[in-house]
């Protein structure tokens, strides 16, 4: 089995400095998982602040197979029941431009995954940020509160400094 949680984070230029960045920065990047029955399970969680940042279910689904992306998250079967990851860019595009990198880690069963990218985003209405953090767990038992103890196996991150 394998679990992607993703935990997306926007905010507005209006709120990207102090004190509301450190508030930001204080968000959780992580949560408890509802399991579905499935080789491949999604979680995603969006906290925006036009939402005042209050965490809402996105998506939470379970397909038959493991796709080869999910979002930015680049997705890879491999011998032995792992699953090679890396990141493809930015959901929702945005700046600056990081060249794609699908092969960052190798995830083994077992294992928890966290990998990051963030972004600045300009349109009509003026400029946006985004966060984007990929959960990862690959095995046969996975419990609900698996991001939750304790730090990744393994950390990737393409974030950059959005100013």
């Amino acid at each position: 089995m394998l679990v992607v949680q993703v935990v997306e984070i926007l905010w507005s230029k209006a709120t990207r400095g102090a004190p509301e960045a450190n508030l930001r920065a204080k968000l959780p990047r992580r949560f408890a998982i509802d399991l579905i029955d499935g080789p491949y399970l999604l979680h995603h969680v969006r906290m925006a602040e036009w939402e005042e940042f209050s965490p809402q279910l996105v998506k939470l689904e379970a397909k038959v197979s493991v796709p080869r992306t999910e979002g930015g998250l680049s997705i890879q079967a491999v011998e032995q029941a792992s699953f090679r990851l890396g990141l493809i860019g930015n959901p929702a595009g945005g700046k600056p431009y990081r060249h794609p990198v699908h092969q960052a880690l190798t995830l083994k069963p077992g294992e928890f995954a966290r990998l990051v990218i963030n972004g600045r985003h300009t349109s009509y209405s003026g400029q946006w940020y985004s966060e984007y953090v990929y959960n990862v767990a690959s095995g046969s038992k996975i419990v609900s509160d698996r991001f939750l103890h304790g730090a990744p196996d393994h950390e990737f991150s393409l974030a950059d400094n959005l100013f």
